[in-house]
């Protein structure tokens, strides 16, 4: 019986985990985010842009480009894009300039806010949450590291505290984003520890226990401003324990996150 339950359960996470590891080739350039990306090219929309000498207003104004122009975005920092023009001059264009411009297919580029554009190149991430653990008050941390704007690892630490038992949660997963810049961005990830349970019993002495568990989490970040968003988590925990029946437990968590 306990065999059994076990197989279906692995075999429950080994779809998930194909799951994953299918739809990640499907979408090879998100293995890339973190290299070089190739430069994005946008044609004036306007009767002309300025172009300074440097990344602030305090810069001279040393060129013009003129609607229908052709322009290279090299990279950005904050409120300003270092351009190329046609004739290989580079300079700076204020970031909100980008609403004059069209792609050459001629639909607005797809181009992230200032406010997005710093946490997109992050890659740790620290965060603590306040839930439900089947009844149990819950507190978790956790700490991430991303591989790529869409794929990252983090570890969790977890404090529950209910009526009749606390217990304790260590363990690590990974976590794929799919569209990282979206204002809401789902989540979904898979993972596994140990959890330790400290029964509350006052007449029978009882034994503290120490399990293996595995989960599967599906949520979403909620950027709020700067590096700063909201995070909701639904995760199912399945504890493989040593008696008859294993233990499944739904909780959900809300918290705060900081890229960084």
């Amino acid at each position: 019986m306990i065999a059994s339950a076990r197989r279906i359960l692995k075999g429950r996470y080994l779809i998930m985990s194909l799951l994953l590891c299918v739809a990640l080739p499907t979408q090879a350039q998100w293995f890339n985010w973190f290299s070089p990306d190739e430069p994005l090219q946008v044609v004036i929309d306007d009767a002309f842009i300025n172009v300074y000498a440097g990344p602030g207003s305090g810069y001279p104004i040393f060129h013009v480009v003129e609607r229908e122009e052709v322009i290279t975005l090299l990279y950005s920092r904050t409120d300003w894009i270092k351009i190329k023009t046609k004739r290989n001059l580079e300079g700076w264009i204020k970031r909100d300039d980008m609403k004059l411009t069209l792609s050459p297919d001629g639909s607005k580029p797809d181009f992230p806010d200032n406010k997005q554009a710093d946490y997109l190149v992050d890659r740790f991430e620290l965060g603590a949450a306040y839930g439900d653990f089947a009844g149990a008050d819950s507190l978790t941390m956790n700490l991430g590291y991303r591989f790529t704007k869409n794929l990252s690892a983090e570890v969790r630490y977890a404090e529950n505290t209910g009526q009749f038992s606390d217990s304790q949660i260590l363990a690590a997963a990974v976590l794929f984003q799919p569209f990282p810049e979206w204002r809401v961005s789902p989540f979904f990830s898979i993972g596994s520890g140990k959890i330790k349970t400290f029964p509350s019993a006052t007449l029978v002495q009882t034994e503290d226990r120490e399990d293996n568990l595995m989960q599967a989490s599906l949520g979403a970040y909620v950027h709020l401003t700067g590096r700063l968003f909201l995070r909701a988590d639904y995760t199912n925990h399945y504890v493989l324990t040593s008696r008859n029946t294993n233990e499944e437990v739904n909780e959900w968590k809300l918290g705060f996150n900081v890229f960084f």
